[in-house]
């Protein structure tokens, strides 16, 4: 069995969650989602300021996946 498979799943707080939320903002403001996704250096930023304010390096497959998942939340949310 792999061990990199018990490290795909990321743990998350609600304080993580926030500061997630507030670095994707933070690159949408600045153009790095040019259409609907994140550009390479805009999955770079969120990547690195994530490791910066939270200490936690996740990869690029973690937070896409949050983001993702937060996406379908919100879409159910707006549904009723």
């Amino acid at each position: 069995m792999d061990n990199s498979q018990s490290q795909d799943k990321a743990c998350w707080t609600r304080e993580m969650l926030h500061t997630f939320c507030d670095i994707c903002i933070k690159a949408i403001e600045q153009g790095m989602r040019p259409n609907t996704h994140f550009n390479k250096a805009g999955w770079k930023y969120v990547m690195n300021c994530f490791k910066d304010q939270t200490g936690h390096a996740l990869t690029k497959a973690q937070l896409k996946n949050k983001w993702d998942g937060i996406k379908k939340k919100i879409g159910e949310y707006e549904k009723g």
